[in-house]
């Protein structure tokens, strides 16, 4: 069995007691309410798979941290956490999801392993869900997912040690203020709280404990009146299935491993956007990330989303309309409705509009959904992984003034950073809006829906947001989390390649669909640096041009700094050197060239250009010469070429003509945004 789930098993310490009302139910599925008795008879099986998790106390400090407990450490919580495949946090001891099997109607509350409920002696696979469970209950037929509980579960205060969203209830008072009415967290006591609501938000004091609760109600999904002066409600975060048609239930093998994969289709999508807690409203910081399927073909045009949504799904109600900052949605898609794209970036376009090559292309994107601005990078990931992360964060003007996309395959160890600088300029369905992106976040919360509750399928496995911004190094330790469980990856030596890489395809030089071969240029693949895949390429020069070279064209951002790197093999007697150059396309198209002496690894800027690099530098990494390049791009910098070139050049970094077929060999360019960490 792969080692990949194994660190689950030692990072659980759960609590002890736990309720015997779990939220199933029998009949027609309904959201599980807290505080709601359960007569389904798998009801056992539930209380069974809970009551066994005190079991489960076997934390190794030497291990990596589940997801929202790295957040938490940092002093970035999560507020909210999702996920069909695993705990994210070993504070939880509760249902992942509930599923609806087709047969009967009957539902199912299902857990994690356990030590007491995990057959077979694999330790491993403690902590991930028990799919033992899943496949006995829906065997000969098939089952939905229905609901997805907040492992965060904030209200659990308020509900005596039970699971679900909480039962409450809103009034219009004869004097026109409104109140909420919610249980006092005592369980079976018929007790209750009531507060006022305030512009919207009502503030519940915890029992027992100092903390709180902010309930946001701005969009109550009927007006109260007069006449209908109450309206119930639940207050929580877990997310129920919208109507009557749920997601199906399906399954992804890796490694040997079955695990659950949640595919929406268009119109399927699960939703709270009213009477949610503890959620970042207007301009204040907010992070996310998830974990997708990294080639799901129900993807949307626009956005296969998952995070912080409108009050309300109807735009009809929207007092300002669809406007930009309205929602943060983690998106995954080809981004046909971007407003910023990436695809292998386009010189001659307009960087405001989205390439219509790209836009034909099934390349998707991990990037943030804002409502009326579609915020999409890249770039892709390699072919074989199944799974991706999307990380984004936001701090506004007066705090960290930044706006970070990050992405890359689930199972490798370092995500990429895609954009990493001040909020890019806001627009609105394509329009200027005048002022940079700025949050008008409103607390709801959704997956695989748009903030207006269009289509927006995806395929879903976890997911976890934050009120506060997180910091890189916390990013990290969360991406280290997820590798951990969805790799190793398919191919390490592709994985560590496209690792913190914005170039499109950087194993493909030999590709002229992907590298375009120019002035004589040509490449063809070649053994890399790990002696037995053919990630490399020969570039040679047939006609001994000064310029032959391969080329491709990516996005870049004006004013930031990046590292570029390549990896060259190293020769005992050349006389002529292969080198390479960034160039932007500011006003001055500015150009930082370097020259390679492959016999010694002496690097110099090359004189063709008129960029000049921070630094140049190489360093032997076995057969290969590591160049390493550092580099500011040019204000008004919207796209760059990359180029490798064949030996055109002396060691002092001159170019000129040279005998035709002089080669060699290049391995996995990259190009990496250098950050100055702010977070």
């Amino acid at each position: 069995m792969s080692g990949r789930i194994g660190l689950i098993a030692v990072w659980l310490a759960m609590s002890v007691g736990l309720a015997a009302c779990n939220g199933d139910n029998s009949g027609v599925s309904a959201s599980p309410v807290a505080n709601t008795a359960s007569s389904n008879s798998s009801s056992a099986s539930s209380a069974s798979n809970a009551n066994a998790s005190a079991e489960n106390n076997a934390a190794d400090k030497n291990t990596a941290a589940l997801p929202c407990d790295a957040a938490a450490t940092a002093n970035t919580p999560c507020s909210a956490a999702h996920s069909v495949t695993r705990l994210l946090t070993k504070h939880y001891s509760g249902p992942l999801f509930q599923i609806q099997r087709k047969s009967d109607q009957k539902t199912l509350d299902v857990y994690p392993y356990t030590n007491s409920t995990l057959k077979g002696g694999n330790r491993s696979l403690v902590g991930s869900t028990n799919v033992d469970s899943m496949n006995a209950f829906c065997n000969n037929t098939t089952c939905s997912v229905t609901y997805i509980y907040d492992q965060i579960d904030l209200v659990a205060p308020l509900k005596g040690g039970a699971f679900g969203n909480v039962a409450a209830t809103l009034t219009l008072n004869a004097d026109g203020s409104e109140s909420l009415t919610v249980p006092n967290g005592s369980s079976g006591s018929s007790k209750t709280t009531t507060v006022p609501v305030l512009n919207g938000f009502a503030t519940i004091t915890l029992p027992g404990t100092s903390g709180t609760l902010t309930v946001q109600l701005l969009q109550p999904p009927t007006a109260l009146t007069a006449q209908a002066p109450t309206q119930q409600l639940t207050i929580g975060n877990d997310l129920p299935a919208v109507g009557s048609t749920a997601a199906q239930l399906s399954y992804v093998t890796t490694n040997g491993v079955q695990i659950p994969a949640l595919g929406t289709l268009a119109g399927q999508a699960y939703r709270k956007r009213f009477g949610t807690v503890n959620q970042s409203i207007g301009d204040t910081e907010i992070a996310a990330y998830m974990v997708a399927g990294a080639h799901y073909s129900q993807s949307s045009t626009c956005c296969g989303t998952y995070g912080n949504m409108e009050s309300s799904a109807d735009p009809g109600t929207y007092a300002h309309g669809e406007v930009e900052g309205e929602m943060f949605g983690l998106a995954f898609s080809n981004g046909n409705a971007a407003v910023f794209g990436y695809c292998d970036g386009n010189s001659s376009q307009n960087p405001k509009v989205k390439d219509p090559i790209c836009a034909a292309s099934d390349t998707n994107w991990p990037g943030v959904d804002a409502e009326a601005g579609v915020y999409l990078y890249g770039p892709q990931q390699p072919a074989k992984e199944k799974f991706v992360t999307v990380l984004s964060k936001y701090s506004p003007v007066g705090q960290e003034n930044i706006f970070v996309v990050k992405g890359g395959s689930a199972s490798q160890g370092v995500l990429t950073s895609l954009y990493n600088q001040a909020p890019p300029e806001a627009l609105n369905f394509f329009n200027d809006a005048g002022h940079a992106f700025n949050g008008q976040w409103q607390g709801g919360l959704s997956l695989g829906e748009g903030g207006d509750a269009s289509a927006a399928p995806i395929q879903f496995f976890e997911g976890a947001i934050v009120t506060k911004a997180t910091s890189d190094t916390t990013d990290n330790a969360i991406q280290a989390s997820i590798a951990s469980f969805y790799g190793p990856p398919a191919n390490e030596a592709a994985s560590a390649c496209y690792a913190n890489n914005l170039i499109d395809s950087p194993l493909s030089l030999s590709s002229p669909d992907a590298w375009l071969q120019s002035n004589g240029g040509t490449a063809v693949t070649a053994t890399d640096i790990s002696g037995v895949e053919h990630g490399a390429a020969t570039v040679t020069s047939t006609n001994g041009s000064a310029v032959s070279n391969i080329h491709e064209v990516i996005r870049v951002q004006g004013g930031q700094s990046y590292t570029f790197t390549d990896y060259v093999l190293a020769t005992t007697n050349a006389t002529v050197f292969p080198g390479g150059s960034i160039q932007t396309d500011d006003p001055s198209n500015t150009e930082f060239g370097w020259v390679l002496n492959t016999n010694t690894g002496a690097v110099v800027r090359g004189t063709w250009g008129n960029g000049q690099a921070t630094s140049v530098s190489a360093v032997k990494s076995g057969n290969w010469w590591k160049v390493t390049m550092t580099l500011t791009a040019p204000a008004g910098s919207n796209n760059a070429q990359v180029f490798i070139d064949p030996p055109t050049s002396s060691s002092a970094g001159v170019r000129a003509q040279q005998a035709a077929y002089l080669s060699a060999t290049h391995y996995c360019p990259s190009l990496a945004i250098l950050t100055a960490a702010k977070l």
